[in-house]
């Protein structure tokens, strides 16, 4: 029997289609798991970072030893110092000092604390404590790849320096150490410089108003010095940038007693100590945190107390 041509083509095309795939997915389900997800890194630190936390951990089991020790008289100073060193201590402890969202913090063990034998021995240690602490605080500052992180580290070192001197116990503040806008050198030497000038003038006022014979009068001389080669000094690296410096100055206090005179130059040198922590923040060039760390005697001479983050403003 004789086929068609298109008949032929008819049972061409269903031979074909009967040997494509079918739909239909033969098999159960695929009943294999998925393997389980990798486990976060277990977050990490330098040996610096690892250095400078162990210190300041030790120094507050120091300073906690201190609190009721009957070697100790300073006790006001004793339980301020405590709080400082902890507050300094819970941020060293996490990942970012800086951060607001809660972090898993990093253990670390305080080296035991032995009864001093006498208050020599007590202040000897203490001593000891403070240069380790503010020795580890430094190299984090100098390692910093900010300045924000600079000026935290910078501001812990320049708060611990703090506590060789027990007459003047640490206060909270009201600023701490957060994320700050970027500043630079040019936009902060002026700052810095204003400030000096205000202090010369808040010197020279003070010492008209004091007697020769005063022991205030002394110390207001030495400082007017050398706040004066601080100013040359800023002056020459601003160069024909430096501002024109004005005749007279808003002071901090009314001046007229003993006791504002030294609150006044109080005042005054804090400010000098915040104008060389913007430049910290800005430069990492260590004659910044050397100056801001310089500040600190001047500013406890006259009685007045550091905060727990010098630097910081609010």
């Amino acid at each position: 029997m004789s086929v068609s041509r298109r008949s032929a083509l008819a049972l061409l095309t269903l031979g074909m289609t009967g040997c494509t795939t079918s739909p239909v997915i033969l098999g159960g389900p695929d009943t294999r798991t998925a393997p389980p997800p990798e486990p976060s890194p277990e977050p990490t630190r330098s040996p610096e970072a690892t250095l400078a936390h162990q210190s300041v951990a030790d120094l507050r089991a120091l300073v906690a030893a201190r609190v009721d020790s009957p070697h100790w008289e300073a006790q006001p100073w004793a339980v301020a110092a405590l709080a400082q060193c902890d507050a300094h201590v819970a941020r060293l402890a996490v990942p970012d000092p800086l951060s607001d969202i809660d972090q898993e913090p990093f253990e670390v063990t305080a080296a035991p604390v032995t009864a001093p034998s006498d208050p020599g021995v007590a202040t000897n240690r203490l001593e000891a404590a403070v240069s380790r602490a503010g020795d580890a605080l430094e190299d984090m500052a100098a390692r910093a790849g900010d300045g924000d992180l600079r000026l935290c580290y910078a501001s812990m070192a320049t708060a611990v320096l703090g506590l060789r001197n027990q007459a003047v116990a640490p206060v909270e503040g009201e600023a701490a150490a957060r994320r700050l806008q970027t500043t630079t050198v040019e936009a902060s030497l002026p700052i810095l410089l204003g400030h000096v000038w205000a202090l010369i003038y808040g010197l020279g006022v003070g010492l008209g108003r004091i007697s020769q014979d005063n022991a205030l009068h002394a110390t207001g001389l030495v400082r007017l010095n050398r706040a004066r080669e601080l100013r040359n000094t800023l002056r020459d690296r601003l160069g024909t940038e430096a501002p024109e410096q004005p005749a007279a100055f808003d002071l901090p206090t009314t001046m007229d007693s003993l006791e504002t005179i030294r609150a006044g130059w109080g005042l005054l040198e804090t400010q000098v100590l915040n104008g060389f922590a913007r430049l910290v923040a800005a430069d990492p060039d260590p004659q910044w945190r050397d100056g801001m760390r310089g500040q600190v005697a001047p500013v406890q001479e006259t009685g007045t107390a550091l905060t727990w983050w010098p630097g910081w403003l609010a």
